[in-house]
């Protein structure tokens, strides 16, 4: 049994839900199968820097248990280290992050001229950003696999990120991410721009947000935004603020010199979902 290409999300799922049912007996086939998903989590871990065991064995398309052992693997390699972050009062999560050996394994000569050479030091994650972090890395799945976007760009990779603020190369605003999404009826690839939006902003800073994500459509850096709330309810909430804010603010898209959209129109391009589905 074999699949063509094992290189994109939704190839792992079919892998994966392929593998649950029957064992490789070929002692050469089983090695391809182990080179893979280290490689998968390599390519992962090139963009996101760390992770942990639920997340990865999801890249992996494996159980859990499974995936430790794969991971564990790759720690004795030099590919991987183990890390946790500790919270005052709760148990503390384990991480594993890419190492620079890591980093670089299997490039390809073209790959080493662009690839992020970041690599996790333990001890330098945050856990006030932890839970946001990996809330993304979810949503990265959710979209790659059921939403079956072609590519995902964390916000650190963003072109301009580390540039000063008046450098005119600086995007107004970066997401959380970038992806490519697919429209099936219409089938072309659109950019889409990410949010992940735990905790609510103030109306002012949500003005300035909303604009900045005007600019950045105006520039063609993306063609819509989603933003993922917890619930449906904090998602409709949103939604409701943001089209009130457009009204009262007149704010309204430009889509040519001559044109501007109402606020309902502008808010079309603005999507609202629930972090509920990728849970």
């Amino acid at each position: 049994m074999k699949i063509k290409n094992t290189s994109g999300p939704i190839a792992r799922w079919t892998w994966g839900l392929m593998m649950n049912k029957h064992l490789i007996a070929d002692p050469a086939e089983r090695a391809k199968r182990a080179a893979d998903k280290e490689e998968w989590v390599l390519d992962f871990l090139r963009d996101e820097v760390y992770s942990t065991t639920a997340i990865l064995s999801d890249v992996m398309a494996i159980g859990e248990r499974a995936a430790r052992s794969v991971l564990a693997r790759m720690e004795k390699k030099g590919l991987l280290v183990r890390d946790e972050v500790k919270f005052m009062g709760m148990k503390a999560i384990p991480l594993w992050g890419i190492t620079s050996t890591g980093v670089m394994t299997g490039l390809t000569p073209e790959e080493v001229a662009t690839v992020s050479l970041r690599y996790h030091t333990p001890g330098s994650v945050k856990p006030l950003t932890i839970a946001h972090t990996l809330d993304t890395q979810k949503c990265r799945l959710h979209c790659e696999v059921v939403e079956d976007f072609e590519s995902w760009t964390p916000d650190r990779l963003l072109p301009g990120k580390g540039l000063k603020k008046a450098d005119p190369k600086r995007w107004e605003h970066y997401p959380d991410a970038v992806g490519e999404a697919v429209h099936k009826e219409k089938q072309l690839i659109y950019k889409v721009a990410i949010e992940i939006e735990r905790t609510r902003k103030t109306p002012a800073r949500y003005v300035a947000i909303i604009k900045a994500h005007m600019k950045n459509i105006e520039k063609g850096r993306y063609q819509r935004v989603w933003y993922f709330c917890p619930t449906k309810q904090e998602a409709d909430s949103l939604q409701a603020l943001f089209l009130r804010l457009m009204k009262e603010k007149g704010i309204g898209f430009w889509p040519d010199n001559d044109t501007k959209y109402s606020p309902e129109q502008s808010l079309k391009l603005f999507r609202f979902r629930t972090m509920e589905d990728f849970k």
